[in-house]
This record gives structure tokens, sequence and C-alpha cells, in this order.
């Protein structure tokens, strides 16, 4: 392998390694600030240290999956076909990612399924080996804008619904900045956390 290649290589999965370290020390942060308010006054308290902790654990059931937006699905198919030919075109947009090690991927669509629909684009959730995945495929995703084959697809995180909602309520906060005339703003992660910021593009009120 090209040296320049391997380092550059090395450089991404050292950078991949700080994005899951901060959120490691996010967590634990969460945990230290549940418990010190426990023990000032734990019978107030206790619901929502219950709750951080159960946070937590959703997000690490979730931390190796990705939903992908914008595929449709096939008509006058069974399941198991469909599931077939899901499994095949997420291989095929992970392939266009780079990412190799995905024999054992198994789609799931989300939603319940309607066959009155005939325009059906269920999201598809798949779990990928590691977080390191994840972090790979989320950045390298913005290429699929680039292909003619995947320029409608979106990839994001499972998010909870807490994570979903924090994500709403930011999403309302934009749209009433732009009504009042502010330009140039958009939503950004922020070590999982969805935060306004400047843009260069400009920016249309987003729609629920």
């Amino acid at each position: 392998m090209d040296l320049q290649v391997c380092c550059s290589q090395v450089g991404n999965d050292i950078n991949e390694l700080k994005e899951v370290i901060v959120a490691l020390q996010n967590e634990i942060k969460l945990l230290k600030s549940a418990i010190s308010t426990t023990s000032q006054s734990p019978t107030n308290s206790l619901l929502d240290t219950e709750k951080i902790i159960q946070e937590i654990s959703e997000r690490e059931k979730r931390k190796c999956n990705i939903i992908i937006y914008g595929n449709n699905e096939e008509n006058n198919t069974s399941k198991d076909e469909q599931s077939a030919v899901d499994t095949v075109f997420v291989k095929d947009v992970l392939s266009s990612l780079s990412v190799t090690d995905n024999d054992n991927i198994k789609p799931i669509r989300l939603g319940k399924f309607d066959a009155t629909k005939t325009d059906r684009r269920r999201p598809i959730k798949i779990t990928l080996p590691s977080e390191n995945s994840v972090i790979s495929v989320l950045r390298m995703s913005k290429e699929l804008k680039k292909s003619i084959r995947f320029n409608n697809i979106s990839i994001t995180r499972d998010r909870n619904p807490m994570q979903l909602e924090l994500y709403r309520n930011t999403k309302i906060e934009l749209n009433q900045h732009i009504a009042n005339g502010e330009s140039n703003l958009r939503i950004r992660y922020d070590r999982g956390i969805p935060v306004i910021i400047s843009s260069k593009l400009p920016v249309s009120p987003t729609v629920n």
C-alpha cells in the first residue's frame, strides 16, 4: 500500500476513535451529574436519574445502526423478496462508500407495510460491525449526492425518541430564526447534540 494512502487511512481512523471517545466522555458526564444530583435530593431526582440511564442504554443499543432514506420499494413482492432486493441495494450503497465488511448486513424496513401504496419508501435500518463503521459511513455519505444512482439517498444515525425530539425542537428554532430574516444558518451535530451554526449557503425553512 502506498505510504501516503496508509498515513491518510491511519489519520482517518484516529479521528473516528476521537469521536467515539468524546461520545463516551459525554455519557460519563451524564452519569456523574445524575449521581451527584441524586445524592443531594434523592427523592426528587430518582426518576430523572432513571431517565438518563435509560437514555444512555438506548443510545448504546443503537450506536451501530444507521437509517437509509429515499429508496423505493418494489411492487407486488413478498417480504422475503423485498428483503433480498434491499440487501443488494444496501450492499451497493455501502460499497460505493468504500465499506467492504458488509457480508452479514440484514436490512429492516421501518414502519407498517401498506400494499395500497405504489410509491413506498419506508426507511431501511441496518446494523454495521462497529460504531467506527457508522462514523465512517456518515462522513462519506455526502458523496452520494455526486452519484447518479444514489443522489436521492440520505443516511443518518438511528436516533432514539429523545434525540429525535431534540432535533425537532432545534429545527423549529432554526425556522424561527429564518422567519425573522436571519440567513445562512443550518443544523450541525456537535458531540451528538444538534446546534444551529452559520452556513456558507442560504437555507430555506425546513419542513417537519
